[in-house]
């Protein structure tokens, strides 16, 4: 049962006790003004009897009767009285136990409020010097950093370094490249290199430039079903061949040359530190 739902019960318990006892509280105070009515009526029959002149008569009879029956009517009013008294106590004693406990578990409530506050307090505000950290890093790297990702020439360089003054501390600033190439003309490239393969295959003599072409396009299919993308591929694009003597690995060249598009995602940095500059550098977390 969780906190609330007890402290819910509780507070139930309490509210059904308290009526309970306003009810006896009620029902003893009525058994006590019975009381006192059945007094004053003994004591006027007292008085009355000492003012009788004439003994023998109905009144004086119905006199006695009443100071008579005073006795057994005290006993019973006096005990009715006390069984309500007790009923009080016994209640005031169950009100009072669950008004502790509901004391209890309220402040325990509290507590409990109190230190989550404080856990969502603290962990927004970390989280406050977090988001206002990394704005502050990526505005000190977008000014200082990063532009020095372009070279004199304005090309785009794949990473550089900044070492500090005593050597023990590295920013590596990178740029992440990612190649694409368009399927159909890939597969255009691929259907021409399958036909030079096809076509020195077969010849066992091969001199040693056909045979390092060979070789190298050989790398370029990956079960003959993509491309690999990788320095081979570059390799191969950048080669000057003679479309008279390979037509096909011409064709497929400038195939691939349109198929490829190479596109530049975020930039990013990592961090290494190290005890001295005889030891091996080591990565810095970041997060």
């Amino acid at each position: 049962m969780g906190l609330k739902t007890r402290i819910d019960n509780l507070k139930r318990q309490v509210e059904k006790q308290k009526r309970g006892l306003e009810k006896l509280e009620k029902k003893e105070k009525r058994s006590r003004e019975n009381w006192t009515k059945a007094y004053r009526a003994f004591m006027k029959a007292v008085d009355d009897l000492t003012e009788i002149k004439i003994h023998g008569t109905k009144k004086e009879l119905v006199i006695k009767s009443k100071i008579k029956g005073w006795p057994e009517k005290t006993a019973l009013l006096t005990k009715e009285r006390d069984e309500f008294r007790a009923q009080i106590r016994s209640a005031q004693e169950k009100l009072t136990q669950y008004g502790t406990e509901l004391t209890v578990l309220m402040e325990r409530q509290t507590s409990d409020a109190s230190a989550t506050n404080e856990v969502v307090t603290q962990v927004f505000s970390l989280n406050e010097v977090v988001v206002r950290a990394a704005r502050d890093r990526e505005a000190c790297l977008s000014r200082h950093v990063f532009p020095r990702l372009i070279d004199d020439n304005g090309k785009l360089l794949s990473q550089v370094t900044f070492d500090s003054a005593d050597g023990l501390r590295r920013v590596v600033a990178m740029v992440n490249t990612m190649t694409i190439i368009q399927g159909d003309m890939a597969a255009h490239a691929m259907n021409q290199i399958q036909k030079f393969f096809d076509r020195f295959q077969q010849e066992v003599d091969m001199n040693a430039v056909t045979k390092a072409l060979y070789e190298l396009t050989r790398q370029l299919l990956v079960e003959k079903t993509s491309f690999k993308v990788g320095p081979d591929l570059y390799r191969f694009i950048a080669m000057e061949i003679d479309s008279s003597i390979f037509p096909e690995l011409a064709e497929a060249q400038q195939f691939l040359r349109l198929s490829i598009r190479s596109e530049k995602t975020n930039s990013y940095i990592r961090l290494y530190s190290r005890k001295s500059r005889a030891d091996k550098w080591e990565v810095v977390p970041q997060s």
